[in-house]
């Protein structure tokens, strides 16, 4: 038996305050792996949910109405599943009831160990990391599921639900599927092994700079300038810079709205390393002193912290610039800094898109850039862009030294990755939204992405793009404008492939092989 009872208001809700299910009628709580086979069961012998009314769940986020939705009537939420250790076969594991920053300081605090996984803290275990997982120390280890050495997951490829363990050595398909396919689309994940994954760093070191939009003599940031400052974020993130520590970056390219953009900086020693705190230190100052060189060498730096918003979110740059003025870095043992950029942010309305790219930015797109990040529309009047912007983040290193094909993610020359945000938020009742509001704001975002990707038929495809700048978009930052089952668009397979590229008839064989019934179907699950 597994527990179970009618929603509450909480259940209903997603970490996204656009998608809300209200004709939920019950919520599945296993606590262990043979509950979840019961839940299922229990679902398929009664009947309450079918395979597209039945949805899995833990820590809620969804960029799309893939699980909160008017359709979903069942949900097995798998929050209760708590375990972790060693196991002699497949390493250390953890159960997916747990979120990123549980998962950080069991596996640092246990253990001694980490995971190149995301910094948002409520994001949870179970679709993060099958989707690839990826965060701040992926230039230095790679992605989430390149350490992955098992994984136990709920099926149903015959009569009944049932659990099996997918390795290298135990059903290596299903194995392959899971490092990147994403969640729900095999059978509800359980627990996942890691081997013996890496050290954890020491010492964390960060620094922001901010740029203004406006100068103090009244004058908006130059198109010009703002097209170098992409260029010096390209390079320096082709560049692996020069150590055995490959440095983080991001580039918050906040809407005009907010008054500045953001460039972050993130450093980790290395557990072991024969040098000293002193030379980490030295290094990372070096490396931060370099990038404010550089950018004091294209634009003149601000004097005052700009805002952070995305993923992840710190509110505002004073969390990563130094409260001494005479140091050139913030520094932070490894746990606590994990912690101060541990940043979901508040529960708002959202919409996300997102790119992979190869090469630098063209000259058409930072044009189209700059003119989507100084635009807003006319209507309702006296929208609030200042939460709008995208987000450009540092990619490649190790994430680039395994194979397009050893895993289900195939972007494995990227150079940064690129994720379009946009937020807002109402007065209006739990489960509903001003669709004016909501209008202006995904319409602006898609109109600048459109912009963006013209030369390419609106989209990131690589299909369209002979210059080989462009390499797709990201799963897990799921955006149903590319295409869905139920034909909207350009069609699932449009999506697909710009997902998973030359995987997406791979991971359809084994779609049909585990989940031939198509259980927990959404507008982007891959079609049987």
């Amino acid at each position: 038996m597994v527990a179970s009872r009618e929603p509450t208001p909480s259940d209903r809700q997603g970490f996204n305050r656009r998608w809300f299910a209200p004709n939920l009628h019950r919520v599945y709580m296993p606590t262990t792996a043979a509950e979840v086979v019961a839940a299922w069961r229990d679902i398929v012998a009664s009947g309450t949910g079918g395979p597209s009314t039945t949805q899995i769940t833990s820590g809620r986020h969804c960029y799309e109405n893939f699980v909160y939705r008017d359709e979903t009537t069942a949900i097995v939420d798998v929050t209760g599943l708590k375990g972790y250790g060693d196991d002699p076969d497949h390493g250390l594991y953890i159960d997916v009831g747990y979120g990123n920053w549980d998962m950080y300081r069991i596996f640092n605090n246990v253990f001694d160990r980490t995971l190149p996984a995301g910094s948002c803290y409520s994001v949870g275990l179970g679709g993060h990391i099958t989707g690839g997982g990826y965060g701040l120390l992926s230039r230095q280890f790679g992605l989430t599921v390149d350490h992955l050495t098992a994984v136990d997951v709920v099926v149903k490829a015959g009569p009944q639900p049932e659990l099996v363990t997918a390795s290298a050595a135990e059903n290596p398909e299903l194995f392959w599927a899971l490092r990147g396919g994403g969640g729900g689309n095999f059978g509800i994940i359980t627990r996942y092994y890691f081997g013996e994954p890496p050290r954890s760093p020491v010492t964390f070191y960060s620094n922001a700079a901010t740029i203004d939009w406006t100068a103090p003599d009244g004058t908006t940031l130059p198109e010009g300038t703002f097209a170098e400052l992409l260029d010096l974020f390209s390079a320096m993130t082709t560049d692996s810079q020069g150590g055995p520590v490959p440095d983080f970056d991001i580039f918050h390219l906040n809407h005009q709205a907010a008054g500045s953009i953001v460039w972050s900086m993130y450093r980790f020693d290395v557990a072991g390393d024969a040098r000293s705190e002193r030379d980490h230190a030295e290094a990372a100052a070096e490396a931060f002193g370099q990038r404010f060189a550089q950018l004091g060498d294209v634009v003149p730096l601000a004097e005052f912290d700009g805002p952070i918003h995305g993923h992840p979110w710190h509110g505002t740059a004073a969390a990563l610039v130094p409260a001494d003025p005479d140091s050139s870095f913030r520094q932070y043992t490894f746990l606590e800094g994990l912690q101060n950029t541990n940043g979901s942010g508040p529960n708002r309305f959202g919409k996300y898109k997102s790119a992979y790219m190869n090469k630098a930015f063209t000259a058409d797109m930072a044009a189209a850039l700059y003119q989507g990040l100084t635009t807003t529309p006319e209507h309702p009047p006296g929208l609030d862009m200042s939460q709008s912007l995208c987000q450009v983040d540092a990619y490649g290193c190790a994430i680039n030294q395994v194979a397009p094909d050893a895993t289900a993610i195939p972007q494995r020359s990227s150079i940064m990755k690129l994720q379009y945000q946009t937020y807002w938020d109402d007065d209006g009742p739990v489960g509903d939204s001003d669709p004016a509001q909501a209008a202006a704001h995904v319409g602006w975002v898609n109109a600048m992405y459109t912009d963006v990707y013209a030369p390419y038929g609106g989209f990131p495809d690589p299909r369209q793009d002979p210059t080989g700048t462009v390499d797709g978009c990201y799963f897990n930052y799921c955006d149903s404008d590319l295409g869905t089952n139920d034909g909207s668009g350009p069609g699932i397979d449009h999506a697909l492939s710009l997902y998973f590229k030359d995987n997406a008839p791979r991971l359809a064989a084994v779609k049909a092989e585990w989940n031939p019934e198509n259980w927990f179907r959404s507008a982007q699950s891959i079609p049987v």
